[in-house]
């Protein structure tokens, strides 16, 4: 009686894990088959001219006070006109390449970098930061930023889920097999030598 609800159980328990763990693997698998592909992409964003611009070179300078100040590098990024850079608030960041010398504008909408002289203010380059697009994809945030805040949690609970059960369907028939060869050999007693 007792031996027999306790296999029962055990069985209705792994039939539910394995059902939980295929299901739990064909959700995860289209969020880890976004999250390889973009990570990557970014990974190796350097070796592909369309993922991000290549970085110009600015004017020579001997020190920082030859560098121009930031309100000028504003003024030209504004001036090439792109619509989602406009003004302060549609600044999403700037960088300074001191190697270089030069200045990256990046706008909050629209993926653009404007990379400006950090010696004479000019605009070296106007383009668009795919790897921007590829990292709010990876994170989630291009869909929305209640996804990158509670869905990839979730996600990764899925994983951790998969990780469990996919070890406890591995190693219970395992387990199960070597207990049921013990009781095979102590029922039949010791192999009689040649």
């Amino acid at each position: 009686g007792t031996f027999f609800l306790a296999t029962e159980y055990i069985d209705s328990m792994f039939r539910f894990l394995r059902t939980a763990h295929k299901w739990g693997g064909l959700i995860a698998s289209l969020f880890l088959l976004l999250i390889a592909i973009t990570g990557f992409f970014l990974a190796t964003k350097s070796y592909w001219g369309f993922i991000r611009p290549p970085e110009a070179k600015g004017g020579e300078v001997q020190s920082f006070e030859e560098v121009i100040p930031v309100s000028q590098v504003m003024a030209a990024a504004f001036a090439v006109g792109i619509p989602e850079l406009k003004e302060k608030k549609d600044i999403d960041r700037v960088d300074y390449r001191p190697k270089s010398n030069i200045f990256k504008v990046l706008s909050k909408k629209g993926y653009h970098e404007v990379q400006v002289d950090g010696k004479t203010g000019e605009v070296l380059s106007s383009a668009i930061r795919t790897d921007h697009i590829i990292e709010q994809l990876h994170d989630f945030n291009f869909f929305s930023e209640n996804l990158n805040k509670f869905w990839l949690p979730v996600v990764a609970l899925i994983l951790c889920t998969l990780a469990l059960t996919g070890i406890y369907i591995t190693v219970n028939p395992m387990l199960r097999r070597a207990k049921f060869h013990r009781e095979q050999a102590k029922k039949n007693g010791p192999k009689p030598k040649a």
